[in-house]
């Protein structure tokens, strides 16, 4: 009902607003999927933003309703008490007493600044929006509770297809296409992340894809980073990501496009916060502000995270993948009978890449269980576009209900097709050589045409 402004409270507005809360609540409040009710969607920032009068400390409602600021009237007061009559009801489908609990504001922090990471949640926008930082530091922007954070990407081909009749439009920049682009400044800040990470095409599949793998790999290093921060010492207890699908064919930040295509930045987010995780990175350093020169060393780490209320024991490797020749260059790392620890992260190794004396090279981790492999992270040095792709060797073989994909090097997001009454178990595969993954596929029948499909550095083989 309320975002991203200061709203009034003359007596009959607050009576509207009164009665289509409580209409609304009634109407949701069985739901199991709700958890809690907010009262205003970045109202505190704007306030915050505007300078307007906020005295936390001054608990009296009527004294509210004379400041420049009469909004929190509605927050802090008339809604949170709707909430209360409404959703602890002895009647109630709900647990008697145990109501919906509410939430004055997303970010909200106890009257503390909404940009502050340690108390309540906050809107995370400085990728992307603000300061345009780089998205591989995604985890060190974070606070106790991530709601909002988000990448760009567009959808796929036959969704833009969908909105645009005429063939000469169909190019990244035409009319059409900034016309279903309704984030401000959006040209810019797609080029800024496109050129700061990979090369640039433009030509629209590849753009599309590479817009895709951007938004995929920020959304890993937010969502990764924070689940491990969750075992150490709750320091980040969740994250919510903007957004999941969108109202009509556009080009956002959904994982789920206007037609429920999903976009690669879904299922890598599935891998994350899969029930056990295995995550692997080197040391983040700044290519730009160094003007691109690698620094001699580097730290690395691989971690185990798990959502299960017990221990659980897992075998865990990593091995040494030189990116252009697709050949080991040091000895794997195995750790066997690795205890997890119940709902929190487990350290489970670390290591030093020289940059003088070994080639760029991924990092490819991967965790067994009971003799089956049931999580894989793979780190790449950044940024992408500095690395040379040649004879990828990608072989793709179609087996009933399977598709198998192998590499002879290291492969950078292998992206198939969406189509329409095909639903994939995967996508959005980094491949290590000799790894062959399978992705299960419903609706795909024998003689159809062949799912497409698309990875990085395509265009070099």
């Amino acid at each position: 009902m309320f975002a991203c402004g200061n709203y009034p409270c003359f007596p009959s507005f607050l009576h509207s607003i009164e009665t289509e809360a409580i209409l609304n609540v009634r109407r949701l409040r069985h739901h199991p999927s709700v958890v809690i009710f907010a009262g205003n969607n970045e109202d505190y920032q704007v306030a915050e933003s505007a300078g307007l009068t906020y005295n936390y400390d001054d608990k009296n409602p009527d004294n509210w309703l004379k400041t420049d600021f009469p909004a929190r009237f509605i927050y802090e007061f008339l809604l949170p008490g709707i909430i209360h009559r409404e959703c602890n009801l002895p009647d109630s489908s709900r647990t008697e007493g145990s109501g919906i609990r509410y939430h004055p504001g997303s970010p909200w922090g106890g009257g503390k600044k909404t940009s502050d990471p340690t108390v309540g949640d906050l809107h995370q926008w400085n990728v992307w929006h603000g300061t345009q930082e780089k998205y591989q530091i995604f985890d060190s922007l974070g606070g106790r509770f991530n709601s909002e954070f988000g990448m760009e990407a567009f959808p796929h081909l036959e969704t833009i297809k969908s909105f645009v009749e005429d063939e000469k439009d169909l190019y990244p920049q035409s009319q059409v296409m900034d016309f279903h682009n309704k984030a401000d400044g959006h040209e810019r800040r797609i080029a800024t992340y496109l050129v700061e990470n990979v090369r640039t095409a433009v030509e629209l599949e590849a753009y599309i894809h590479l817009t895709q793998l951007v938004q995929a790999d920020a959304l890993t290093y937010g969502y990764r980073g924070w689940r491990k921060q969750w075992g150490e010492g709750r320091k980040c207890g969740g994250a919510l990501v903007w957004q999941l699908n969108d109202c009509w064919p556009t080009i956002s930040w959904s994982i789920c496009d206007y037609y429920l295509r999903r976009k690669p930045a879904c299922y890598a987010m599935a891998r994350c916060l899969a029930p056990i995780a295995v995550g692997v990175r080197r040391e983040h350093y700044d290519w730009s502000v160094t003007h691109a020169r690698r620094p001699e060393f580097l730290k690395w780490e691989v971690w185990g995270v798990s959502s299960r209320l017990e221990s659980v024991t897992v075998d865990v490797e990593v091995r040494f993948w030189g990116v252009e020749s697709g050949e080991e260059i040091k000895d794997r790392i195995v750790k066997r009978g690795v205890k997890l620890k119940a709902n929190g992260t487990t350290e489970i190794a670390t290591g030093m890449i020289d940059n003088v004396n070994e080639v760029p090279h991924v990092l490819a981790a991967r965790m067994w269980t009971e003799g089956v492999i049931v999580a894989r992270d793979m780190d790449w040095p950044q940024p992408l576009k500095y690395l040379p792709f040649p004879k990828r060797n990608v072989k793709v073989e179609v087996r009933g209900g399977e598709i198998h994909v192998s590499a002879e090097r290291p492969v950078k997001c292998v992206v198939f097709e969406e189509r329409e009454g095909c639903p994939l178990s995967d996508s959005a595969l980094d491949l290590a050589p000799g790894d062959e993954q399978i992705v299960h596929v419903r609706g795909l029948q024998e003689g159809d045409t062949p799912l497409r499909w698309l990875y990085l550095g395509a265009g070099e083989q």
